[in-house]
């Protein structure tokens, strides 16, 4: 069994889904530390033929430890403003009528946490991928080490065979083949820009999945598996 485990971003890019895609569990990081101005609450998206950053406003003031279970989202009116620029940067894609609705739906029933917002988003574009992973939190498992060494916790808690993650993270797992003490095996993936319709003179390369998505249709899950490479030298 393949795990993986990543916080959960906003509206993530497309390799987040081609990861997702690959493995059968997968672990949200949500009681670590929130990182402000992070992908945990902003991404891109395409407006106007040039990639546009939107951003989900949340509390910080005096909230300086606070965990990613623990962030509120602060200003509904800039979501109001975030679905409006969606809308108006996408309503012309050819897929954009099939699940506009409900996106705007989840952002409308989750005001409050944007832990709650990005996995609600998260397991809306994996069922539209017909992505079959098996979601969990890492506050579950009561885990209280960190870097590296909670990596490897949670691994032998879920008692995975393999452990897939980005190429970056090989600059501090890299001298390990395998979690230590175990047989689970260490691997490092990479997501390669595909190219894909988009109603641009100049194709605009990591984008919210939000893009492809619209743009591609059930088409997005080619583009997906043509992405994906596991590099293991």
């Amino acid at each position: 069994m393949k795990l993986a485990i990543s916080q959960p971003t906003f509206l993530p890019w497309i390799g987040y889904f081609a990861l997702l895609k690959k493995v059968e569990n997968f672990i949200f990081l949500d009681h670590v530390q929130f990182e402000k101005r992070s992908w945990q609450q902003r991404n891109y998206i395409q407006l106007n033929g040039q990639p546009h950053l939107i951003t989900i406003p949340v509390k910080t003031k005096a909230r300086f430890k606070q965990k990613i279970s623990d962030v509120e989202i602060c200003d509904y009116k800039e979501i109001v403003k975030i679905k409006n620029k969606i809308f108006l940067s996408y309503k012309k894609a050819r897929y954009f009528n099939d699940y506009y609705e409900n996106i705007s739906n989840i952002f409308d029933n989750n005001k409050n946490f944007l832990l709650n917002l990005n996995i609600e988003l998260i397991k809306f574009f994996t069922k539209e991928l017909k992505i079959n992973v098996n979601f969990t939190l890492s506050s579950f498992y009561e885990v209280k080490s960190n870097k590296e060494d909670l990596i490897f916790d949670l691994c032998k808690k879920i008692n995975c065979e393999e452990y897939v993650t980005t190429i970056g993270a090989k600059k501090y797992l890299g001298k390990f083949k395998n979690i230590p003490g175990t047989d689970i095996k260490i691997s490092y993936f990479e997501f390669i820009d595909i190219k894909y319709f988009q109603n641009n003179d100049k194709f605009i390369p990591k984008l919210s999945i939000l893009d492809l998505l619209f743009n591609e249709g059930k088409n997005s899950t080619k583009i997906l598996e043509e992405g994906f490479r596991i590099i293991n030298k």
